[in-house]
């Protein structure tokens, strides 16, 4: 593995290091802008010249932004580099399988990153702890300053920032927010009329990494849909404004789960099976391991450990829930490896985190 990916794998990002606000719930919030070069054609269909000066450029604008950070060329990545990129958020699976010149940067900390030559020519993130749409906003906004030092961006004063995709035109911003919901999961009625809420309210949802990903371990990402003729400020407010409901409605909940004994009994059962599954099991695919720690996370908040007689916090299981998936545990092992190595790697390096002994 790359030298530079060691580091950053044994970095746990600042936004996931600590819970921010409604951080019970809120996971973390992103803010992504996306925008275009004036003057040169979409990266779809730029030349692989015109591709490499302005990976090239970027690099060389943002160098003193990045001085701790990191560049890489996703063509000289392994696949499980990139998987590792794409779990953390920094990559897009689109981009990593483009054959024309493109760019990863971003902050050693994972607070902000860049994509260059995706579908658009810059995509700029920023990251940050619970429901905190203004951090994100800021870092990612930073540096689209400073790309517009060094480039004109195409901008229409009647449409807004022109993209790639029609969807995107306007405000160019995609805000998220990784939402843990394991209680409304419960009440499989209650989380199906959350998400259908989200949805009429013209939000996305979507699963674990975004776009055409699955909701693994009861983890959603919701985010704005329309960027055309709304100003960013509304767009914020709507998202979170929904991150603010669905935490009070989470939180319910879980209150109601706690205080009915017939629940509490079949928490607490769950809890027990989630973390036997954990303590017995040779071998854990991702979604066994994320469905037993976001079983164990819930018991975290509840303070249902009891019996278990264990001390797990919910950072520490929210951070597990990263380190066991594919691109992390091949980047951990330092290997490439088989579906049933993997699942069996993962089972027992999941048990020396959290301190289980094996069965």
């Amino acid at each position: 593995m790359d030298s530079r990916l060691e580091m950053v794998l044994h970095c746990i990002p600042a936004w996931l290091e600590h819970a921010g606000p409604q951080g019970d719930v809120v996971v973390a919030s992103r803010v992504r802008l996306a925008r275009n070069v004036s003057g040169i054609p979409f990266p779809h269909v730029m030349t692989g010249e015109a591709g490499q000066e302005l990976c090239d450029k970027t690099e060389t604008c943002l160098k003193d932004l990045f001085t701790d950070g990191y560049v890489f060329d996703p063509a000289e990545l392994s696949p499980s580099e990139g998987e590792f990129l794409i779990e953390r958020s920094l990559a897009s699976r689109d981009l990593l399988e483009e054959e024309r010149p493109t760019r990863i940067l971003f902050a050693a900390d994972g607070s902000q990153g860049l994509m260059v030559n995706e579908e658009d020519h810059f995509r700029a993130q920023g990251f940050a702890a619970g429901l905190d749409l203004e951090k994100a906003l800021f870092l990612s906004r930073e540096m689209i300053t400073c790309l517009e030092q060094s480039f004109d961006l195409a901008y229409s004063a009647r449409h807004g920032w022109l993209t790639s995709c029609p969807t995107n035109v306007g405000s160019g911003m995609r805000a998220s927010l990784l939402l843990h919901l394991p209680a409304l999961a419960r009440e499989k009625s209650s989380l199906q009329k959350a998400l259908q809420s989200a949805r009429s309210a013209g939000l996305a949802v979507r699963g674990f990494h975004g776009e055409g990903s699955q909701a693994l371990g009861n983890l959603y990402q919701i985010s704005n849909q329309r960027t055309l003729g709304v100003q960013e400020e509304d767009q914020l407010k709507q998202v979170r404004q929904f991150g603010l409901e669905v935490t009070r409605f989470e939180q319910e909940i879980r209150t109601q789960l706690l205080k009915d004994e017939a629940s509490t009994r079949s928490l607490t059962s769950d809890i027990q099976s989630a973390y036997d599954v954990l303590h017995t099991s040779a071998r854990l695919t991702t979604s066994q391991a994320l469905d037993a720690l976001s079983m164990l996370r819930l018991a975290a908040l509840g303070g249902l450990f009891g019996n278990l007689g264990v001390t797990f916090t919910s950072e520490q299981l929210l951070s597990q829930a990263f380190q066991l998936q594919p691109g992390h545990l091949q980047a951990r092992i330092g290997s490439e490896l088989d579906p049933i190595t993997r699942d069996c790697s993962r089972a027992e390096l999941l048990r020396k985190a959290l301190g289980i002994q094996g069965a």
